[in-house]
């Protein structure tokens, strides 16, 4: 089975668990009339989110096991991972795109960059704690990270006039809304963390266990 088709059936798991816990923030947050838009938006962050940490073998509470590897020597290996660290900057592109699409705080440039900067350490510190013996903390992924937010980024740039993205962004010029947009995107963030660690590993192993079912037709 290819290494894409088990990424989107685990971010599928993911976002299956984290779909219901959004549902009761849009309901919490029904008083500070957010646009259209912008809601849809938020659950696309989320996917990309669910995506990114899935990818990256984001440990779970069930998986824990220091394990510590790392590579501290930039692009070191890179055409034997070449597929892998493509992978690691085209999952940060959406990242780098939505993040000052939704948030205007992170509009100038040094805000979503280091934005991807902490984001890209934290992932890669996690994984010191990742099952798989062959992940590693690899600096590598942190740069590629970082290239795919800047792509991103700069067609937010392109994009940022065009009539779609009106509302997309929170208005910040009335204070409760201006107070919201400065929590809403780590919500959004630890959200899908909090789920990845604690629930998915039990959804992703039922939607496993349905499509081997269905593929060899024996019960497992």
């Amino acid at each position: 089975m290819s290494d894409s088709t088990v990424l989107i059936v685990n971010t599928f798991a993911a976002y299956i668990g984290v779909i219901p816990f959004m549902i009761i923030f849009q309901i919490a947050f029904r008083k500070y009339k957010l646009p259209k838009r912008h809601q849809f938006g938020l659950y696309l962050y989320t996917l990309v989110i669910c995506c990114i940490f899935m990818a990256s073998n984001t440990p779970s509470l069930y998986q824990l096991n220091f394990a510590p590897s790392f590579n501290f020597i930039p692009f070191y290996g890179f055409s034997d991972n070449f597929s892998h660290y493509m992978q690691s900057f085209f999952i940060f592109v959406p990242f780098g795109f939505l993040l000052p699409t939704l948030w205007k705080q992170f509009q100038p440039l040094k805000k979503t960059f280091l934005a991807a900067l902490l984001f890209s350490v934290l992932i890669e510190l996690s994984q010191i704690f990742c099952i798989e013996s062959t992940t590693v903390t690899d600096v590598t992924d942190i740069i590629m990270n970082i290239l795919g937010t800047m792509v991103g980024y700069f067609v937010f740039l392109q994009a940022k006039d065009l009539h779609f993205m009106r509302r997309m962004h929170l208005q910040t010029k009335k204070a409760h809304r201006r107070h919201l947009s400065k929590w809403e995107v780590y919500i959004y963030f630890f959200l899908p963390w909090l789920i990845t660690f604690l629930i998915t590993p039990f959804i992703s192993n039922k939607i496993w266990d349905v499509i081997l079912d269905t593929a060899v037709g024996i019960p497992l």
